[in-house]
């Protein structure tokens, strides 16, 4: 490990942008994407529990029968009446809808149907109105079957007409007995009145053989007219019998329940993305923690390392994926040449893919010839150690080390303890005891500063496998003795917890010098040039100033 110049300050090239937590709310579509499994879920619940109320819902039958009527009934009978105006034909067709819901036209009604059913239950499956174009009546009623809501519908119809008639016939007699009395009274005026001498009329008597004649005409008419037209009715349309029931309706119950189970779980997902935004471009934790991106590599699956004694090797990788660990190697040397130092603490927000990104850019380093440094510096999953054949028993001599034992190592001491692989060396997490037989065996890391200062100089390049940076106050102490930091941060992670690891790094003399992205699996490696294209221009600008940039030292 190097002393850095005082004066040089990582990424002086790089600017991030302002972070503000809000300004990036996601939109309704990428809110519904992300949380899509809980979106789906609550949408198939909502329609079942639909599906599910709609058949508690009794069976109902819904039809309609329509009236049209003269302008008026009565009057125009009685009377002779004009053409009403708008506004008094919605007055008098609101009259007739309130003699259909009266109790004398739906006991009538009852009467013709011959049932049981009571005056409430009729009225309560009955919407009578006026029709929109003011021209009639529409009856509708419901039913439990067909034949009942299309037999209460023309029942009302024909008790409204039978009422109606009988109101008009009534209203005639009265008429026609009242004329009967005034042509009484006018026929004996006629024949009380002196004739002329000539057999002739008087004039008097004229007049009143005339309104004789037009009583008895108008009598005529009222008669003629309550036969043809009594009740008022031009035109009834009866209700036919419904096909399919109005309800329930198990497909439109499971469509609606659909619906609102997707706007609420939409409402929620949306909610949600604000409230907990996640890193979803490999752009967006640069913001945050104010450093660049050294390169995006794929999710990859922890394998162990052949470990075949000292020829252990990483697994192969695929051509995108090794381009991918390349990239970042070279970004890393650019970050370090500004920093002056070769340790890197390797760290994550979380669980993830922090030491097999470790591995795969300490073997990217290696092909590039340089000689690299693993070490495995969280003593509590030991995942480095695992990972390259290092099993639970003493060290790698077969017995407790100096170190292990708490006494001051040295650089020969910390070479003994070493895994030679084909590609890198691994300083393992080692048992922490005298008794290597016992059954409960401790576990100790190495301590990172006095194994740098031991043997980080026979290295061109040291990765420190270190722990979660929120997990444990130990990976703060470890980030500190090295001469920069590496975050690895993987797709998903939520951004308050990046801001929380800003805060802590401001804690450490180490800089930040960038991070990796690690997309997850199945994603094409898009714009991979494009941003190595970017970091090779920054890297040549930043020659010009720094001067030492690291060069590949001969294996």
């Amino acid at each position: 490990m190097t002393d850095r110049p005082a004066e040089a300050t990582p990424n002086d090239r790089w600017q991030a942008e302002p972070d503000e937590p809000w300004a990036d709310r996601p939109g309704i579509i990428a809110s519904l994407l992300r949380y899509r499994l809980i979106v789906a879920a609550a949408a198939l619940l909502a329609a079942v529990a639909g599906f599910g109320l709609a058949q508690l819902l009794p069976v109902q039958y819904q039809t309609q029968a329509s009236m049209v009527l003269s302008d008026p009934g009565g009057p125009s009978i009685l009377g002779g009446g004009s053409p009403l105006s708008g506004s008094d034909r919605q007055v008098y067709l609101a009259k007739q809808v309130a003699i259909m819901n009266s109790s004398l036209v739906l006991q009538r009604a009852l009467q013709l149907l011959g049932g049981h059913q009571s005056l409430q239950d009729a009225r309560d499956r009955l919407n009578v109105q006026a029709s929109q174009d003011l021209a009639g009546i529409t009856i509708e009623a419901t039913g439990s079957d067909p034949r009942s809501a299309a037999a209460l519908a023309n029942a009302v119809g024909d008790a409204y007409e039978l009422v109606t008639a009988d109101r008009v016939s009534q209203d005639a007699q009265r008429a026609v007995a009242s004329m009967d009395k005034l042509i009484g009274r006018l026929q004996e005026e006629l024949d009380a009145s002196p004739k002329s001498p000539d057999g002739r009329l008087t004039a008097r008597q004229q007049q009143l053989a005339g309104r004789i004649t037009d009583l008895q005409q108008q009598q005529q008419d009222i008669t003629t007219q309550v036969a043809v037209s009594g009740s008022g009715v031009e035109l009834f349309e009866q209700a036919d019998r419904p096909t399919s029931p109005t309800q329930p309706k198990p497909k439109l119950a499971v469509a609606l329940g659909a619906l609102l189970g997707l706007l609420g779980a939409g409402t929620w997902a949306w909610w949600a993305a604000a409230r907990y935004q996640r890193a979803e471009e490999r752009g967006d934790p640069a913001r945050i923690l104010g450093a660049p991106l050294l390169g995006e590599v794929p999710q990859l699956r922890a394998r162990p390392w052949s470990a075949d004694g000292p020829a252990a090797s990483p697994p192969a990788l695929e051509p995108s994926a090794r381009e991918a660990y390349h990239f970042v190697v070279a970004s890393l040397d650019h970050e370090l040449a500004s920093v002056g130092g070769s340790a890197v603490a390797v760290t994550s927000v979380g669980r993830g893919d922090r030491t097999t990104t470790a591995l795969n850019v300490a073997n990217a380093a290696w092909e590039e010839n340089r000689k690299v440094l693993l070490i495995d510096a969280d003593e509590r999953t030991r995942r480095l150690s695992k990972l390259c054949g290092q099993g639970e028993g003493p060290g790698p001599n077969g017995h407790a080390t100096p170190a292990a034992r708490g006494e001051p190592g040295d650089p020969k001491e910390y070479l003994n303890r070493l895994i030679l692989t084909r590609s890198v060396m691994v300083l393992p997490v080692t048992p922490n005891g005298a008794d290597p037989g016992s059954p409960t065996v401790s576990l100790r890391g190495p301590d990172v500063r006095q194994a740098l200062l031991s043997i980080g100089e026979l290295f061109d390049l040291v990765l420190i496998d270190t722990p979660e940076l929120l997990a444990t106050s130990d990976a703060l102490n470890i980030a500190g003795k090295s001469d920069g930091v590496v975050l690895v941060v993987n797709h998903g992670v939520l951004l308050d917890q990046l801001r929380d690891v800003r805060k802590l790094l401001a804690f450490v003399k180490a800089p930040l010098l960038g991070y990796v992205y690690v997309r997850p699996r199945g994603l094409g490696v898009r714009a991979q040039w494009q941003l190595a294209t970017w970091r090779l221009a920054a890297r040549r600008r930043g020659r010009t100033e720094t001067e030492d940039v690291h060069q590949p030292a001969e294996r």
